[in-house]
């Protein structure tokens, strides 16, 4: 009665984790399918979201010509220069020629008294526009002429938040490209605006920045936080690994030390950032930047190589040669190779557009320190971070659907030519898969999460909690990778071997003494049945790259 009840607890155990499973899998498709779907849906083609930026074009008049261009008072916009946008066209005349922002109308200047605020007025004289006197530098600060029409003229003040002028003591440039450069920062005519004040000569403007509201003041102050709690559980996963021999010895253990030690790395870098802002200089600005790509996408990629593992235990695919050791030796040293080497390469990409001055300004660069301590554009975020993740958690996604289709099989297929050896070396494998499983779900509904938020948008305070998940990783791993009975035993023998404080499970207690009863009926079972031992590839396979997991 008691193996009966004890079966079926197996078994609803075993269909209530084989829901979860399979529920998380559907939930990570559907986002995975629904996030390319709704970006695809809610993307238009150029001429509705714009070329440019819609400060930094004008209203224009016309039809498209034959050759796709429209020409609007003697301006020709080429296609792909111009957007719709409320029904109204509108060209890039910033991309066709340098362009400077006047505060006020082309007849007006700003009158500015004692106690009184400031405003446009009209200009009943000459303006100081018709004699532009600025000087002009180039790219290496030196003054350069300019002719008179060099410039065009965008009219009309762009800065939501305010604007301040510059004064004498600034050391500001303006570029001949129509750029100001404020000591290492280049702001566009959509950032600043040239005005008279009461008729003198013309003063330069810059816009105050975006003000940060109460859920941004609080995600930047809980997300640092969450980081640094999850610092301790990274390092704990780290160092247990480390000390106990029987784990950093693994493949799987050293996979998950690298994998640990890159996610470590993001977070104390991203928390320097976070809660140093302003504090940070350029360089560490720029440097802090390339570090977090690199070991975010590191961390991914050697998710990435545990998925694969486990994906190639049970694909029937011949194993490598030599001994169980000599094996691991060389699919750790690939696996490095991969993991550790494409970020490098994605990263020596990022960093040669980034800072060779001769590449052209139509490659996305990444600009790094421009607005913020990571990427400037939204074009080059996907391009550089977001992209390479996305396609690891498809492939994980689908490693994991076929691996868990082929232990069923396997499962199903040998439970009655399987001897006790090869059941312990198929349990091991699967508690493997489960280990892999759920931090796979812990990183992937989290990221895919951050790809929806990064698309979709919205309110800061719908996506705050799953943010605040992925800060708290660290806490997950330590709980999924150490918080187990078998791995606190072997930290208790390695840190304190003469108190048990942790009692050995009934598995391992079988394996210390197994019966005599089992033996014999092994001995029987092999010699009624020799073929028993042969098992198929798949089988084979998974006990022949578990041999070391045990």
């Amino acid at each position: 009665m008691a193996r009966k009840v004890g079966a079926g607890s197996e078994k609803s155990q075993a269909a209530g984790c084989t829901r979860v499973v399979v529920g998380s899998f559907v939930l990570i498709i559907v986002l995975a399918v629904l996030v390319p779907l709704y970006f695809w849906l809610t993307t238009g083609p150029p001429s509705s979201g714009g070329p440019c930026s819609i400060d930094l074009s004008v209203p224009i008049e016309g039809s498209p010509l034959p050759n796709g261009s429209i020409v609007d008072r003697g301006d020709v916009y080429p296609s792909g220069f111009f957007f719709t946008v409320n029904r109204t066209t509108r060209g890039c005349l910033c991309a066709l020629q340098p362009c400077i922002r006047k505060c006020c109308a082309a007849d007006e200047y700003i009158v500015s008294a004692i106690n009184k605020t400031s405003h446009c007025a009209v200009n009943s004289g000459s303006s100081p526009f018709d004699n532009f006197s600025i000087p002009v530098y180039d790219s290496d600060q030196k003054v350069v002429q300019v002719k008179k029409n060099h410039f065009r003229i965008l009219y009309g003040d762009v800065c939501t938040y305010g604007k301040f002028v510059l004064t004498s003591d600034d050391k500001s440039y303006l570029m001949s490209d129509g750029n100001i450069l404020l000591e290492s920062n280049l702001m566009d005519a959509s950032q600043y605006c040239m005005e008279s004040i009461n008729g003198d000569e013309i003063q330069i403007f810059v816009c105050f920045p975006p003000g940060e509201d109460a859920q941004t003041k609080a995600a930047f102050t809980a997300y640092p936080i969450g980081m640094i709690l999850s610092f301790p559980f990274l390092l704990g996963t780290f160092v247990v690994y480390a000390v106990i021999p029987d784990l950093h010895g693994t493949l799987h253990g050293k996979s998950l030390m690298s994998h640990v030690s890159s996610l470590l790395t993001a977070y104390i870098s991203l928390s320097v950032v976070q809660l140093g802002r302003d504090a940070i200089n350029s360089f560490w600005c720029v440097a802090l930047s390339f570090v977090i790509q690199f070991s975010f996408l590191a961390t991914f990629f050697w998710l990435n190589v545990m998925c694969f593992d486990i994906w190639w235990v049970f694909s029937g695919l011949r194993p490598l040669r030599g001994s169980v050791k000599e094996r691991e030796h060389k699919k750790f040293i690939l696996y490095s190779l991969y993991a550790w080497g494409c970020p490098l390469v994605i990263f020596v990409i990022t960093l040669v557009i980034e800072l060779v001055p001769s590449i052209p300004k139509s490659f996305i660069k990444p600009q790094f320190g421009v607005d913020k301590c990571w990427f400037k554009t939204s074009e080059a975020l996907v391009l550089y971070f977001y992209l390479p993740i996305g396609v690891l958690v498809l492939l994980n996604i689908a490693m994991f659907v076929t691996t868990a289709f082929r232990l069923r099989m396997h499962t199903r297929d040998t439970k009655v030519l399987q001897t006790s050896e090869s059941r312990r070396n198929d349990e091991a494998e699967r508690q493997r898969f489960n280990l892999y499983l759920k931090l796979f779900i812990v990183m992937g509904i989290n990221w895919v999460m951050e790809l929806v938020s990064f698309v979709v948008g919205g309110p800061k305070s719908i996506w705050f909690v799953t943010d605040l998940g992925n800060t708290l990783q660290g806490l997950l791993i330590f709980l999924i990778f150490v918080c187990k009975r078998r791995i606190l035993r072997l930290l208790n023998q390695k840190l304190c071997p003469r108190w048990e404080l942790v009692a050995p499970t009934a598995s391992s207690r079988s394996k210390v003494s197994p019966s005599r009863t089992s033996s014999s009926s092994l001995s029987k079972t092999v010699s009624s049945n020799p073929d028993g031992l042969s098992l198929k590839p798949i089988a084979r396979a998974a006990s022949e790259e578990s041999d070391s997991n045990n």
